[in-house]
C-alpha cells in the first residue's frame, strides 16, 4: 500500500472527506476518531503491512505520527 492509499483508508475509517486529513489531526480534532476507529486502523496496519500493534503505534497521537511510524518501518511502497 502506498502512503496515499493509507491516507485514503484512514479517511474512510474516520468518515472524513477525501484529502482533508492533515498530519496534525488527532482524536481531539476528528470527532469520529474513537476507540473503534483505533481498532480499525490497527487492523488495517496489520492486514496491509503485516505490522503488529505495539507501543509505538499505540502512542501515535496524530495522523503524522502514524505515518512516521509506518515510514520508519518502510511499510509504504510508492
Amino acid at each position: 500500500m502506498t502512503r496515499s492509499g493509507f491516507m485514503q483508508a484512514l479517511e474512510e475509517i474516520l468518515g472524513v472527506p477525501t484529502r482533508t486529513l492533515r498530519d496534525e489531526d488527532s482524536r481531539q480534532t476528528v470527532s469520529n476518531w474513537t476507540s473503534l476507529a483505533d481498532v480499525q486502523i490497527f487492523s488495517l496496519v496489520t492486514s496491509e503491512f503485516g505490522i503488529e500493534t505495539d507501543e509505538e503505534l499505540i502512542e501515535a497521537e496524530t495522523v503524522g505520527d502514524l505515518v512516521r511510524v509506518l515510514q520508519g518501518r518502510r511499510a509504504f511502497h510508492e
